[in-house]
Protein backbone atom coordinates (compact mmCIF):
# COMPACT_ATOMS: atom_id res chain seq x y z
CA UNK A 1 0.00 0.00 0.00
CA UNK A 2 1.32 3.43 -0.98
CA UNK A 3 0.20 7.01 -0.39
CA UNK A 4 -1.09 8.55 -3.62
CA UNK A 5 -2.22 12.02 -2.51
CA UNK A 6 -2.78 14.42 0.39
CA UNK A 7 -5.53 17.03 0.31
CA UNK A 8 -6.77 19.62 2.78
CA UNK A 9 -10.07 21.34 3.38
CA UNK A 10 -10.72 24.35 5.63
CA UNK A 11 -14.03 24.17 7.49
CA UNK A 12 -15.55 26.87 9.68
CA UNK A 13 -16.45 25.52 13.11
CA UNK A 14 -18.53 28.44 14.39
CA UNK A 15 -15.83 30.51 16.14
CA UNK A 16 -12.70 28.83 14.77
CA UNK A 17 -11.68 27.09 11.56
CA UNK A 18 -10.29 23.61 11.27
CA UNK A 19 -8.12 22.07 8.58
CA UNK A 20 -9.34 18.65 7.53
CA UNK A 21 -6.66 16.38 6.08
CA UNK A 22 -7.33 13.49 3.72
CA UNK A 23 -4.51 11.05 2.85
CA UNK A 24 -5.33 8.74 -0.07
CA UNK A 25 -3.80 5.36 -0.83
CA UNK A 26 -3.69 2.98 -3.80
CA UNK A 27 -5.61 0.45 -1.69
CA UNK A 28 -8.69 2.66 -1.68
CA UNK A 29 -8.27 3.53 2.00
CA UNK A 30 -8.42 7.21 2.97
CA UNK A 31 -7.12 8.47 6.30
CA UNK A 32 -8.84 11.53 7.75
CA UNK A 33 -7.79 13.90 10.50
CA UNK A 34 -8.37 17.43 11.74
CA UNK A 35 -6.26 20.16 13.23
CA UNK A 36 -7.08 23.57 14.65
CA UNK A 37 -4.72 26.45 15.24
CA UNK A 38 -6.81 29.56 15.71
CA UNK A 39 -5.53 32.67 13.92
CA UNK A 40 -3.01 30.58 11.93
CA UNK A 41 -5.33 28.46 9.78
CA UNK A 42 -3.85 29.23 6.36
CA UNK A 43 -0.29 29.03 7.67
CA UNK A 44 -0.91 25.58 9.12
CA UNK A 45 -2.65 24.40 5.95
CA UNK A 46 0.39 25.34 3.87
CA UNK A 47 2.69 23.60 6.33
CA UNK A 48 0.64 20.41 5.94
CA UNK A 49 0.65 20.67 2.16
CA UNK A 50 4.44 21.01 2.16
CA UNK A 51 4.63 17.48 3.56
CA UNK A 52 2.75 16.10 0.53
CA UNK A 53 5.85 15.78 -1.64
CA UNK A 54 7.60 13.63 0.96
CA UNK A 55 4.57 11.44 1.67
CA UNK A 56 3.47 10.49 -1.85
CA UNK A 57 4.78 7.03 -2.69
CA UNK A 58 5.47 6.13 0.94
CA UNK A 59 4.08 3.20 2.92
CA UNK A 60 1.48 4.84 5.19
CA UNK A 61 1.93 2.24 7.92
CA UNK A 62 5.54 3.25 8.67
CA UNK A 63 4.18 5.82 11.08
CA UNK A 64 7.10 6.18 13.49
CA UNK A 65 9.54 6.53 10.61
CA UNK A 66 7.44 9.24 8.98
CA UNK A 67 7.06 11.12 12.26
CA UNK A 68 10.81 11.19 12.80
CA UNK A 69 11.53 12.32 9.24
CA UNK A 70 8.85 15.04 9.28
CA UNK A 71 10.21 16.29 12.59
CA UNK A 72 13.97 16.11 11.97
CA UNK A 73 14.21 16.77 8.24
CA UNK A 74 12.60 20.18 8.63
CA UNK A 75 15.77 21.26 10.49
CA UNK A 76 13.71 23.87 12.45
CA UNK A 77 12.50 21.52 15.15
CA UNK A 78 10.20 22.23 18.06
CA UNK A 79 7.16 24.30 18.88
CA UNK A 80 3.45 23.83 18.12
CA UNK A 81 3.61 25.52 14.71
CA UNK A 82 6.06 22.85 13.58
CA UNK A 83 4.31 19.94 15.24
CA UNK A 84 0.74 20.84 14.22
CA UNK A 85 1.30 19.80 10.60
CA UNK A 86 2.98 16.60 11.78
CA UNK A 87 0.02 15.96 14.10
CA UNK A 88 -2.49 16.20 11.26
CA UNK A 89 -0.56 13.76 9.08
CA UNK A 90 0.18 11.39 11.95
CA UNK A 91 -3.46 10.99 12.98
CA UNK A 92 -4.53 10.32 9.38
CA UNK A 93 -1.85 7.62 9.08
CA UNK A 94 -3.15 5.89 12.19
CA UNK A 95 -6.61 6.02 10.65
CA UNK A 96 -5.28 4.23 7.54
CA UNK A 97 -3.54 1.55 9.59
CA UNK A 98 -6.64 0.83 11.67
CA UNK A 99 -8.82 0.57 8.58
CA UNK A 100 -6.32 -1.73 6.86
CA UNK A 101 -6.33 -4.09 9.85
CA UNK A 102 -10.05 -3.71 10.52
CA UNK A 103 -9.67 -2.57 14.15
CA UNK A 104 -10.17 0.72 16.02
CA UNK A 105 -6.97 2.65 16.61
CA UNK A 106 -7.12 2.18 20.38
CA UNK A 107 -6.49 -1.55 19.91
CA UNK A 108 -3.28 -0.72 18.06
CA UNK A 109 -2.20 1.45 21.00
CA UNK A 110 -2.70 -1.21 23.67
CA UNK A 111 -6.29 -0.48 24.67
CA UNK A 112 -8.90 -0.59 25.81
CA UNK A 113 -8.26 0.78 29.26
CA UNK A 114 -11.84 2.09 29.38
CA UNK A 115 -15.02 1.87 27.29
CA UNK A 116 -16.18 5.42 27.95
CA UNK A 117 -14.39 8.74 28.48
CA UNK A 118 -15.32 11.44 31.03
CA UNK A 119 -15.84 14.81 29.34
CA UNK A 120 -16.42 18.34 30.51
CA UNK A 121 -18.06 21.26 28.71
CA UNK A 122 -17.49 25.00 28.56
CA UNK A 123 -19.65 27.27 30.71
CA UNK A 124 -19.91 31.03 30.30
CA UNK A 125 -18.90 32.91 33.43
CA UNK A 126 -21.32 35.72 32.73
CA UNK A 127 -21.28 39.21 34.20
CA UNK A 128 -22.35 38.30 37.73
CA UNK A 129 -22.02 35.41 40.18
CA UNK A 130 -25.73 34.73 39.71
CA UNK A 131 -25.28 34.36 35.95
CA UNK A 132 -22.39 31.97 36.45
CA UNK A 133 -24.41 29.87 38.87
CA UNK A 134 -27.27 29.65 36.38
CA UNK A 135 -24.90 28.74 33.54
CA UNK A 136 -23.31 25.94 35.55
CA UNK A 137 -26.73 24.64 36.52
CA UNK A 138 -27.64 24.43 32.84
CA UNK A 139 -24.50 22.40 32.13
CA UNK A 140 -25.45 19.99 34.89
CA UNK A 141 -29.04 19.75 33.61
CA UNK A 142 -27.71 18.77 30.16
CA UNK A 143 -26.00 15.75 31.70
CA UNK A 144 -22.45 16.99 32.23
CA UNK A 145 -20.65 16.20 35.46
CA UNK A 146 -18.05 18.95 35.02
CA UNK A 147 -17.57 22.32 33.31
CA UNK A 148 -14.85 24.91 32.76
CA UNK A 149 -14.99 28.68 32.49
CA UNK A 150 -12.50 31.48 31.95
CA UNK A 151 -11.55 33.94 34.65
CA UNK A 152 -14.60 36.01 35.54
CA UNK A 153 -14.03 39.76 35.09
CA UNK A 154 -11.35 39.14 32.45
CA UNK A 155 -11.74 39.29 28.68
CA UNK A 156 -14.65 37.43 27.21
CA UNK A 157 -16.86 37.05 24.16
CA UNK A 158 -20.09 38.65 23.04
CA UNK A 159 -23.03 38.01 25.29
CA UNK A 160 -25.26 35.09 24.30
CA UNK A 161 -22.99 33.92 21.49
CA UNK A 162 -23.53 30.35 22.68
CA UNK A 163 -19.92 29.21 22.62
CA UNK A 164 -17.74 31.66 24.53
CA UNK A 165 -16.58 30.91 28.02
CA UNK A 166 -17.34 34.29 29.49
CA UNK A 167 -20.50 35.26 27.65
CA UNK A 168 -19.78 38.93 28.26
CA UNK A 169 -16.92 41.31 27.76
CA UNK A 170 -14.73 41.42 30.84
CA UNK A 171 -14.09 44.42 33.08
CA UNK A 172 -10.33 43.82 32.96
CA UNK A 173 -9.02 44.82 29.54
CA UNK A 174 -8.14 42.26 26.92
CA UNK A 175 -4.67 43.71 26.46
CA UNK A 176 -3.66 43.87 30.13
CA UNK A 177 -0.35 42.07 30.47
CA UNK A 178 0.40 39.65 33.28
CA UNK A 179 3.07 42.08 34.55
CA UNK A 180 0.65 45.01 34.87
CA UNK A 181 -1.18 45.99 38.02
CA UNK A 182 -4.48 44.27 38.79
CA UNK A 183 -6.37 45.50 41.83
CA UNK A 184 -6.11 42.73 44.45
CA UNK A 185 -9.82 43.05 45.18
CA UNK A 186 -10.43 41.32 41.85
CA UNK A 187 -9.51 37.97 43.37
CA UNK A 188 -12.08 38.12 46.14
CA UNK A 189 -14.66 39.19 43.55
CA UNK A 190 -13.71 36.22 41.38
CA UNK A 191 -14.15 34.05 44.44
CA UNK A 192 -17.75 35.25 44.69
CA UNK A 193 -18.46 33.76 41.26
CA UNK A 194 -17.19 30.35 42.30
CA UNK A 195 -18.96 30.47 45.66
CA UNK A 196 -22.24 30.99 43.81
CA UNK A 197 -21.37 28.33 41.23
CA UNK A 198 -20.52 25.73 43.83
CA UNK A 199 -23.73 26.46 45.71
CA UNK A 200 -25.73 25.99 42.49
CA UNK A 201 -24.33 22.62 41.42
CA UNK A 202 -23.35 21.00 44.71
CA UNK A 203 -20.11 19.41 45.91
CA UNK A 204 -19.91 16.55 43.38
CA UNK A 205 -19.93 18.63 40.18
CA UNK A 206 -16.48 19.39 38.74
CA UNK A 207 -15.64 23.07 38.21
CA UNK A 208 -12.45 24.31 36.53
CA UNK A 209 -11.15 27.72 35.47
CA UNK A 210 -8.90 28.59 32.53
CA UNK A 211 -6.69 31.65 33.10
CA UNK A 212 -5.11 31.61 29.61
CA UNK A 213 -1.78 32.64 31.13
CA UNK A 214 -3.07 36.06 32.18
CA UNK A 215 -1.54 36.31 35.67
CA UNK A 216 1.83 37.01 37.27
CA UNK A 217 3.28 34.51 39.71
CA UNK A 218 2.01 36.31 42.82
CA UNK A 219 -1.41 37.04 41.35
CA UNK A 220 -1.70 33.38 40.36
CA UNK A 221 -0.98 32.43 43.97
CA UNK A 222 -3.61 34.93 45.12
CA UNK A 223 -6.14 33.35 42.78
CA UNK A 224 -5.34 29.81 43.91
CA UNK A 225 -5.80 30.78 47.54
CA UNK A 226 -9.03 32.68 46.83
CA UNK A 227 -10.51 29.66 45.04
CA UNK A 228 -9.27 26.95 47.40
CA UNK A 229 -12.55 26.77 49.42
CA UNK A 230 -14.54 25.83 46.30
CA UNK A 231 -12.80 22.51 45.59
CA UNK A 232 -12.04 23.07 41.91
CA UNK A 233 -11.00 20.25 39.55
CA UNK A 234 -8.09 22.41 38.41
CA UNK A 235 -6.82 25.90 37.64
CA UNK A 236 -5.54 26.01 34.07
CA UNK A 237 -2.61 28.05 32.74
CA UNK A 238 -2.46 30.52 35.65
CA UNK A 239 0.74 32.05 34.24
CA UNK A 240 2.16 32.33 30.69
CA UNK A 241 3.26 28.97 29.26
CA UNK A 242 6.94 29.60 28.56
CA UNK A 243 8.60 29.38 31.99
CA UNK A 244 8.66 26.10 33.88
CA UNK A 245 10.20 27.66 36.99
CA UNK A 246 7.40 30.18 37.43
CA UNK A 247 4.70 27.56 36.92
CA UNK A 248 6.46 25.24 39.36
CA UNK A 249 6.39 27.96 42.01
CA UNK A 250 2.63 28.42 41.50
CA UNK A 251 2.21 24.66 41.74
CA UNK A 252 4.10 24.51 45.03
CA UNK A 253 1.94 27.30 46.45
CA UNK A 254 -1.44 25.89 45.43
CA UNK A 255 -3.65 23.30 47.08
CA UNK A 256 -5.77 23.33 43.92
CA UNK A 257 -4.47 21.08 41.09
CA UNK A 258 -2.64 22.99 38.36
CA UNK A 259 -3.27 22.11 34.70
CA UNK A 260 -1.30 23.29 31.68
CA UNK A 261 0.23 22.15 28.41
CA UNK A 262 -2.09 23.07 25.54
CA UNK A 263 0.68 25.25 24.06
CA UNK A 264 3.50 22.74 24.57
CA UNK A 265 4.59 20.43 21.76
CA UNK A 266 6.31 17.03 21.74
CA UNK A 267 8.14 15.32 24.59
CA UNK A 268 10.90 17.91 24.27
CA UNK A 269 8.57 20.80 25.06
CA UNK A 270 6.87 18.97 27.93
CA UNK A 271 9.91 17.43 29.62
CA UNK A 272 11.18 20.50 31.56
CA UNK A 273 7.75 21.11 33.12
CA UNK A 274 7.55 17.52 34.33
CA UNK A 275 11.07 17.60 35.65
CA UNK A 276 10.28 20.77 37.62
CA UNK A 277 7.07 19.19 39.03
CA UNK A 278 5.13 22.15 37.63
CA UNK A 279 1.80 20.47 36.79
CA UNK A 280 -0.71 17.98 38.14
CA UNK A 281 -2.69 17.63 34.91
CA UNK A 282 -1.22 17.75 31.41
CA UNK A 283 -3.35 19.25 28.62
CA UNK A 284 -1.36 18.82 25.41
CA UNK A 285 -3.59 18.92 22.33
CA UNK A 286 -3.42 15.83 20.13
CA UNK A 287 -3.84 17.91 16.97
CA UNK A 288 -0.97 20.25 17.87
CA UNK A 289 1.59 18.41 20.03
CA UNK A 290 2.64 15.62 17.64
CA UNK A 291 -0.52 13.64 16.96
CA UNK A 292 -1.30 10.22 18.35
CA UNK A 293 2.36 9.19 18.17
CA UNK A 294 3.53 12.31 19.98
CA UNK A 295 0.84 12.36 22.66
CA UNK A 296 1.25 8.67 23.46
CA UNK A 297 4.90 9.35 24.28
CA UNK A 298 3.99 12.43 26.32
CA UNK A 299 1.41 10.43 28.30
CA UNK A 300 3.96 7.73 29.09
CA UNK A 301 6.45 10.32 30.28
CA UNK A 302 3.73 12.00 32.38
CA UNK A 303 2.81 8.64 33.93
CA UNK A 304 6.32 8.40 35.35
CA UNK A 305 5.65 11.65 37.24
CA UNK A 306 2.11 10.64 38.37
CA UNK A 307 0.66 13.35 36.13
CA UNK A 308 -2.78 12.84 34.59
CA UNK A 309 -3.81 13.56 30.99
CA UNK A 310 -6.71 15.90 30.17
CA UNK A 311 -6.12 16.92 26.55
CA UNK A 312 -7.06 20.35 25.26
CA UNK A 313 -9.90 19.91 22.75
CA UNK A 314 -12.02 22.98 21.94
CA UNK A 315 -11.92 21.61 18.41
CA UNK A 316 -14.27 19.95 15.93
CA UNK A 317 -15.98 16.55 15.92
CA UNK A 318 -13.18 14.82 14.00
CA UNK A 319 -10.65 15.88 16.64
CA UNK A 320 -12.99 14.58 19.34
CA UNK A 321 -13.14 11.18 17.66
CA UNK A 322 -9.34 11.11 17.53
CA UNK A 323 -9.19 11.97 21.21
CA UNK A 324 -11.61 9.21 22.17
CA UNK A 325 -9.38 6.60 20.53
CA UNK A 326 -6.36 7.98 22.39
CA UNK A 327 -8.24 8.14 25.70
CA UNK A 328 -9.22 4.48 25.43
CA UNK A 329 -5.57 3.46 25.36
CA UNK A 330 -4.04 5.58 28.13
CA UNK A 331 -3.98 4.45 31.79
CA UNK A 332 -3.33 7.92 33.28
CA UNK A 333 -6.33 9.58 31.62
CA UNK A 334 -8.33 12.21 33.53
CA UNK A 335 -10.86 14.16 31.42
CA UNK A 336 -11.51 15.31 27.84
CA UNK A 337 -12.40 18.89 27.03
CA UNK A 338 -15.35 19.61 24.72
CA UNK A 339 -17.18 22.82 23.89
CA UNK A 340 -20.49 21.13 24.61
CA UNK A 341 -22.65 23.84 23.04
CA UNK A 342 -25.70 23.38 20.85
CA UNK A 343 -23.65 24.77 17.98
CA UNK A 344 -21.12 21.98 18.41
CA UNK A 345 -23.90 19.40 18.53
CA UNK A 346 -25.24 20.77 15.25
CA UNK A 347 -21.78 20.54 13.67
CA UNK A 348 -21.52 16.91 14.74
CA UNK A 349 -24.95 16.06 13.31
CA UNK A 350 -24.14 17.80 10.02
CA UNK A 351 -20.57 16.62 9.45
CA UNK A 352 -20.76 13.12 10.97
CA UNK A 353 -24.43 12.15 10.64
CA UNK A 354 -23.75 8.41 10.66
CA UNK A 355 -21.73 8.56 13.90
CA UNK A 356 -23.95 9.91 16.66
CA UNK A 357 -22.15 10.45 19.94
CA UNK A 358 -24.50 10.95 22.86
CA UNK A 359 -23.48 12.05 26.33
CA UNK A 360 -24.03 9.20 28.76
CA UNK A 361 -23.78 10.00 32.46
CA UNK A 362 -21.11 12.63 31.81
CA UNK A 363 -19.14 10.38 29.43
CA UNK A 364 -18.72 9.74 25.72
CA UNK A 365 -18.60 6.09 24.65
CA UNK A 366 -15.50 4.98 22.76
CA UNK A 367 -16.42 4.22 19.11
CA UNK A 368 -15.45 0.78 17.84
CA UNK A 369 -15.36 1.38 14.07
CA UNK A 370 -12.09 0.54 12.28
CA UNK A 371 -9.46 3.24 12.31
CA UNK A 372 -10.58 6.50 13.86
CA UNK A 373 -14.16 5.79 12.87
CA UNK A 374 -14.55 8.97 10.81
CA UNK A 375 -17.29 9.03 8.14
CA UNK A 376 -17.60 12.59 6.83
CA UNK A 377 -20.55 14.02 4.94
CA UNK A 378 -18.53 15.83 2.29
CA UNK A 379 -21.58 17.66 0.93
CA UNK A 380 -22.17 19.19 4.36
CA UNK A 381 -18.68 20.71 4.33
CA UNK A 382 -19.85 23.14 1.65
CA UNK A 383 -22.11 24.78 4.21
CA UNK A 384 -19.15 25.68 6.41
CA UNK A 385 -16.66 27.69 4.31
CA UNK A 386 -13.62 29.41 5.79
CA UNK A 387 -14.59 32.43 7.90
CA UNK A 388 -12.07 34.87 9.41
CA UNK A 389 -12.24 35.01 13.21
CA UNK A 390 -10.59 37.67 15.31
CA UNK A 391 -8.71 36.87 18.48
CA UNK A 392 -6.76 38.42 21.31
CA UNK A 393 -4.41 37.39 24.10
Amino acid sequence: MKITDLQTRIVDLEFRNCVLVMIFTDAGITGISETVMKRKTHTVEQSILQLRRYLIGQDPTAIEEHWEKMYRDSFWVGGPMHSTAISAVDCALWDILGQQLGVPVYKLLGGPTRSRVPVYCHSPAGATPEEFAANLARCKARGYHAAKTTLPLFYGCRANDGHGYSGTNGQIGRSVKETEYINPSAFSRIGEFFAAGREAVGPEFGIAVDCHGRLSLKNAVRLCRALEPYQLMFIEEPVPPENENVLAEVHRSSAVPIAAGERWATIHGVRPFLEKLAVDILQCDIVNCGGITGLKKIAAMAEAYSVAMAPHNPNGPVATLINLQFAASVPNYYHLETIGSEGDATLWRDLLPSIPIELQDGHFPVPCRPGLGIVLDYDALERYPYTPHDGWR
